[in-house]
């Protein structure tokens, strides 16, 4: 039995309309008959009663629908599986990271990844930092590159490849700009000019300022650090970001100074640890080996 005829089948049982049923499956009228026809000799059933132009399903019709249902939902989770089995088999990993990840370190790592594994395709896309870890969850991606503050997460497992913390970027004529360290309570009086919620590097920025004793003055909120600091430039404000987010955008015109105390945060590769596939068992391998060996130094 071809799996077309049921689907042919079950297309015209829910239109009861040849005409739309060949529409929606981009072929002819005559065509739609002689599958449903073919179909019925094959079955040995009338499926349809026809009558005036119009047709209804018959009893044999109502009978064989679920089961020609459960028969193509059966046939679609198949071929769901045998392509991820094909994915598993080309060895293909699929990453999802930070929109900063050529930051840092980690993506030199990678980079290595690549050369000594061409067996290995890496499908790598950015992504919202809020959005990482539901994607992961939802098997999406098979290894995620997240910042973390906390990783509390039993049903994870995590690499951690490199730390960072804040610093402040002032604009080079801010009367604090020659400093060498500086604390954060010395900027409340500043407009502040931050990477949003989307980036979860908001709430830390608030929760450093609610320890310092002060509640900010947010002028801006957004996803771009490379805007914040074309604002800077222009004295909108001040910002606190990651080092190596603040480091990775070429200004003559602002200034990057440590705090005494700062929040730190790790970048990770993050994976299930019930995951499944080749290529992420080697990726896994391969960062493991080099932390180990002492290539990688974070």
């Amino acid at each position: 039995m071809e799996i077309r005829k049921l689907k042919v089948f079950l297309d015209l049982a829910k239109t009861l309309n040849y005409s739309e049923t060949a529409a929606r499956m981009y072929t002819t009228q005559g065509n739609i008959s002689k599958q449903i026809l073919s179909l019925e000799k094959e079955l040995g059933v009338t499926l349809f009663i026809r009558a005036h132009r119009k047709i209804v399903l018959s009893n044999e019709g109502e009978l064989v629908r679920p089961y020609a249902r459960k028969i193509m939902n059966d046939y679609e989770s198949l071929n769901i599986k045998l392509s991820d089995y094909h994915d598993q088999q080309r060895m293909t990993l699929r990453l999802l990271t930070i929109p900063t990840m050529p930051n840092y370190q980690s993506f030199v790592v990678l980079s290595q990844f690549l050369k000594q594994h061409p067996e290995v395709h890496v499908s790598l896309q950015e992504e919202e930092s809020n959005l990482l870890f539901d994607s992961l969850r939802k098997n999406d991606c098979d290894v995620i590159f997240a910042r973390t503050f906390e990783f509390p997460d039993i049903d994870l497992e995590r690499l951690v490849m490199e730390k960072d913390d804040f610093v402040a970027v002032l604009p080079n004529d801010h009367q604090l700009a020659d400093s060498k360290m500086i604390s954060l309570e010395q900027l409340k009086q500043d407009n502040f000019l931050l990477l949003g919620e989307t980036t979860q590097l908001y709430k830390p920025v608030i929760a450093m300022c609610k320890d310092a004793g002060f509640v900010p003055k947010i002028a801006y909120k957004g996803v771009r650090a490379d805007l914040i600091v074309g604002m800077i430039e222009k004295g909108m404000g001040v910002s606190v970001m990651p080092t190596k987010t603040a480091t990775g955008i070429q200004s003559d015109q602002v200034v990057q100074i440590p705090f005494k105390n700062s929040n730190t945060n790790q970048l990770s590769f993050i994976r299930k640890r019930d995951h499944s596939g080749r290529a992420s068992d080697v990726f896994w391998k391969f960062i493991n080996d080099a932390k180990s060996s002492g290539e990688y130094s974070n």
